[in-house]
């Protein structure tokens, strides 16, 4: 008698993590309406929520992101107890990613869900490593902006050749598996950002950025810091010394 055999689930094409800290219901629509879009896709994809708490803060975040993926195809939770800041959960959310490309995006909904189609597309059909958006209009208001602009400035001032590159947070970033895995990534606060772009200078990657529109966080306020300046700083002089020395090993 001839044995019937389980179809195998085709391998997954792209995944993208969803950074949903302390967005409690806010995260809803935005992930409503991404998840529409994808759905658009004729291949295989998923979408990680990062809901990552700090124990004992008052946080429905987990349980919000549980009850959509409850609800939503191929989306997945991500809610471990802290243990680092916003590099945490970024790092855990893109390891988490299973897709032959994956990729990270703030769900705050700053960024325009479209612009994760407009850089997997460019990403896909041209054959980079690393593709990421730029800010060209923000509404984000002054105190981001200046911030947004000193971050930029320092990070042009400590490295040659990252001038090429003009926005080092903005998102969503995607990239090949491949290159994620090249990546020597540790930063548990604000600096993963950069920490991305460096790598990507570093290995000589194939970069391509994409022009976006940035929108107000409305009624939210900020995660950052003023403080956040002199630490991305500190972690750029360490970052610097990290790399003159693995150059010096290799002579």
């Amino acid at each position: 008698m001839p044995t019937i055999e389980t179809p195998v689930r085709s391998a997954i094409e792209f995944s993208i993590a969803v950074l949903c800290y302390r967005a409690e219901e806010e995260i809803i629509p935005f992930v409503e309406n991404l998840h529409k879009i994808m759905s658009l896709f004729r291949f295989e994809w998923e979408l990680i929520l990062v809901a990552n708490f700090w124990q004992g803060l008052n946080d429905r975040t987990p349980e919000v992101c549980r009850e959509l993926a409850e609800r939503l195809p191929n989306v997945r939770v991500l809610a471990e107890p802290k243990e680092g800041a916003m590099g945490w959960d970024m790092r855990r959310g893109l390891s988490a990613c299973r897709g032959k490309y994956i990729g990270v995006i703030d769900g705050d909904g700053q960024f325009p869900v479209e612009a994760i189609f407009s850089c997997f597309a460019k990403i896909k059909s041209d054959d980079f490593d690393f593709v990421k958006t730029y800010r060209v209009h923000r509404q984000d208001g002054l105190y981001r902006t200046l911030i947004s602009i000193i971050y930029n400035w320092i990070f042009h001032l400590f490295f040659c050749g990252s001038d090429k590159l003009r926005d080092v947070n903005s998102k969503p970033k995607i990239m090949t598996r491949e290159t994620y895995r090249k990546m020597e990534l540790r930063s548990n606060d604000w600096f993963i950002d950069a920490e991305l772009i460096l790598n990507c200078i570093d290995l000589n990657l194939r970069v391509y950025e994409i022009p976006v529109e940035f929108h107000s966080l409305g009624g939210r306020k900020s995660f950052v810091k003023p403080g956040a300046v002199l630490e991305f700083l500190k972690h750029l002089i360490e970052y610097r010394y990290r790399r003159s020395q693995r150059a010096g090993k290799r002579i």
